[in-house]
């Protein structure tokens, strides 16, 4: 995300997205510290998004970068604690473009990517989080600054769940919101991920990564998401 500030002077964000599917309808679902910057540093108060862009691997296995050519809206949770956005692409129209691969024919065209995309009925509900218990195995793939530059592909950072998936955890320092602490450090760069638990076997959506915990000035091991039900509250919302 291209940010500009009150003199006109750009900063750019590196952040992670990910995309939901409801019906016929399409999202990306990141933090909403990636679209408002001074949500969480007020130093960047007066701050305006401008440019958005959406990079990634595709099933087609090429590596794409998609630019809105029109305006596109996002919501953010009701909870001005919780850090979520869901932007609306449902229609938009695109420009991708196509890195090049080593070794391959210049001007080959493959047309548009075949986005990969979660349908909305694996975004976990209360049920699942009552069912679901610390300890459970949690993955969560991002784009943060280390990904592997050398095939563009996101990394995979594993763990537990740390809280109790049915309560809403917050440490002393935070305000009440729908969190889940979870034992994988965030990264620069990995805020807007996708968080997945393991549940009888199957994956369902925990929540979207939002950071980690600092304690004395250093990292924790601990990270924290918000939970899907966020995410689903702003998608039913779009609906209206």
């Amino acid at each position: 995300m291209l940010h500009f500030g009150p003199d006109g002077s750009p900063k750019e964000i590196h952040g992670t997205c990910f995309l939901v599917k409801s019906g016929a309808a399409l999202y990306a679902v990141t933090n909403r510290h990636n679209l408002d910057l001074s949500f969480k540093d007020r130093k960047y108060v007066g701050f305006t998004l401008g440019d958005v862009k959406i990079s990634g691997y595709s099933e087609t296995d090429h590596y794409y970068e998609t630019i809105p050519t029109e305006p596109v809206q996002f919501l953010f949770a009701t909870n001005p604690a919780e850090d979520v956005a869901v932007l609306d692409l449902t229609d938009r129209k695109m420009q991708f473009m196509r890195r090049r691969k080593q070794g391959e024919t210049a001007g080959a065209a493959l047309g548009p990517p075949s986005l990969m995309n979660l349908d909305v009925g694996m975004l976990a509900t209360g049920d699942d989080l009552k069912k679901l218990a610390p300890g459970a195995p949690i993955l969560m793939p991002s784009y943060s600054l280390l990904y592997d530059k050398s095939s563009e592909r996101p990394v995979m950072r594993g763990g537990i769940v740390s809280s109790d998936p049915e309560s809403d955890y917050h440490s002393e320092s935070q305000e009440p919101a729908r969190r889940v602490l979870f034992q994988a450090q965030s990264a620069e760069g990995a805020s807007g991920a996708p968080v997945f638990a393991q549940l009888a076997g199957e994956a369902v959506l925990l929540g979207v990564n939002a950071g980690q915990l600092i304690i004395g000035g250093m990292p924790s091991g601990f990270s924290y998401c918000f939970k899907a039900q966020c995410i689903r509250e702003c998608i039913d919302r779009w609906a209206r």
